[in-house]
């Protein structure tokens, strides 16, 4: 195959073809397969990672509004209702205060402030507390909630969002929940509040299986992590800006969306929210993580082309060379054919297929030209055409009438010559002496018909036969003469014993032309 690229001409010959195709063979099923398969993996992998992406959303935010209304919530209203009277004094209001502190766990501080009063009632954890103590001066007014953030929530003007606080000395996050109670104490409005320490939260975030292979984060109403010591911003993040909307908007459904964070990666995510709190939590995986599979299963499928390719080559290379091996000796036998070697022969040839039929159909052509070569020695030009239109209009019986020159020519002094001399010794004179007289007739356009004997005939056709036929007698003359200087004196004809009536005249010369006798001697 020849193709042209770039005014250049290139040729495959028949093992690259073979190593070409194969590896096209061997490469695209793969490939349509591979590719059938990565695209169902990855939509089934996307599908399986937003429904785990929205599991663990549920999950979080399940269990943050379990947290607070069971263990926080729950609990305070049942202290706050057993205070919430007068049929209690203060003494005994203190005692429950302390009493419900040490059951719950989270609660770090309670508080009861009074409207319009001095510093609160309040009860504290002590190993809470100490360990305050060791980061700042005065434990008690971190964990005391300002009378005036008591207020405003009372008059709705503070939100969930204000009353979660950060703890940078021991590096804790504090949740207030405010209670109003019903009765007067002293005379005056009182309310419940606790501080409750939001670790439970963050462990279990933290420990969730999830967050081995993707993040969970939860950011407030002004984009800021919420458990990040630095309480960094990340309101620019596509994904939080979806949340913050949803939550500006109070609907509080579980979406997923993919995006791209700042740095470039390319994320899957979901969001929910949590009722207590005016946070959006953010599940998200990478799409890298979430499509490792395919990643593995690419890798594999590269893996399998290579094998294929490997498999592919070694086949074609073997098959090729099988191939191209009888086809390359075909062509050495026809080379050597073309220099005139007719016995040169295809035999390395051994298979049973389509190319050893061709190689032994090469082997009988050669054969049969050597046979036809071999005739071309014996026969005239004549006759061998007249063989060669056989073979497209077959032999015409009969022959054709046409007008043509002939010339015979004999040795003188032959016969004498021949009964004296050994048969090898009378051919070898004979054979020097006809390749001499035959250059000389095709040279001067004539056709060995045949040899008779010690005598040729000639035939010359054409306008110019007559001219032709006599310069070709006048040239066998001179050739005669020149031969004589070349063949010992003992193997030249005319010097035998005794000779017929016909040569006995020694240097007598005839010449009949067209159709006449041209007698030569030595």
């Amino acid at each position: 195959m020849a193709a042209r690229r770039g005014g250049r001409f290139f040729s495959l010959n028949l093992r690259n073809k073979l190593l070409f195709f194969a590896a096209i063979i061997a490469i695209i099923p793969l490939l349509v397969a591979g590719q059938q398969l990565i695209r169902i993996a990855r939509d089934e992998l996307k599908s399986a990672a937003n429904e785990q992406l929205v599991t663990t959303a549920r999950q979080v935010r399940d269990e943050i509004d379990s947290i607070y209304d069971r263990a926080w919530l729950s609990p305070l209203v049942l202290i706050r209702d057993a205070i919430d009277g007068e049929q209690l004094g203060v003494q005994e209001k203190i005692s429950l205060l302390t009493t419900g502190l040490a059951a719950l766990s989270d609660v770090v501080a309670l508080q009861i402030t009074l409207k319009d009063a001095g510093l609160p009632l309040m009860v504290t954890k002590e190993k809470f507390t100490a360990r305050l103590l060791e980061k700042v001066d005065d434990p008690l007014d971190i964990l005391r909630v300002p009378a005036a953030l008591v207020e405003r929530f009372r008059q709705g003007e503070a939100t969930t969002a204000d009353l979660v606080s950060y703890i940078a000395p021991t590096d804790d996050w504090l949740a207030t929940v405010i209670l109003p109670m019903q009765s007067p104490l002293g005379g005056r409005q009182a309310t419940l509040s606790a501080r409750i320490d939001l670790s439970s939260i963050r462990d279990f975030i933290a420990n969730h299986p999830f967050a081995k292979t993707g993040d969970i984060t939860l950011v407030d109403t002004e984009g800021r992590r919420v458990f990040d010591s630095q309480q960094k911003s990340i309101a620019d993040y596509e994904m939080v800006r979806r949340a913050l909307a949803l939550l500006a908007s109070r609907s509080r459904v579980i979406d997923v969306a993919p995006a791209v964070r700042p740095g470039g990666e390319a994320m899957l995510g979901a969001f929910a929210f949590p009722r207590p709190f005016e946070w959006a939590i953010l599940v998200e995986k990478s799409e890298e993580n979430a499509y490792l599979a395919v990643g593995v299963m690419i890798d594999s499928l590269l893996i399998w082309v290579a094998i294929g390719l490997a498999f592919a080559g070694i086949g074609a290379t073997y098959f090729a060379m099988r191939m191209s091996r009888p086809i390359l000796a075909i062509g050495d036998a026809a080379i050597e054919v073309a220099k005139g070697n007719f016995q040169a022969r295809v035999e390395s040839v051994t298979s049973r297929d389509e190319i050893g039929d061709l190689a032994a159909r090469i082997n009988e052509m050669i054969v049969q030209l050597n046979e036809r070569f071999q005739l071309q020695k014996f026969v005239s030009g004549g006759t061998m055409e007249a063989i060669r239109q056989s073979d497209k209009e077959g032999v015409k019986l009969g022959g054709d009438r046409r007008r043509v020159a002939i010339l015979f020519a004999d040795i003188r002094g032959y016969t004498a010559f021949a009964e004296t001399r050994t048969p090898e010794e009378v051919v070898e004179v004979l054979n020097h002496y006809f390749q001499r007289l035959a250059d000389t007739v095709e040279d001067h356009g004539g056709d060995i018909d045949k040899y008779v004997g010690d005598q040729i005939m000639a035939v010359f056709q054409g306008d110019d036969m007559v001219r032709n036929v006599v310069e070709g007698a006048i040239g066998i003359q001179q050739a005669m003469v020149e031969l004589k200087e070349d063949v010992p004196d003992r193997h030249r004809p005319g010097r035998g014993r005794r000779g017929d009536g016909r040569h006995g005249q020694q240097g007598a010369h005839g010449l009949h032309s067209p159709g006449g006798q041209c007698e030569l001697g030595s």
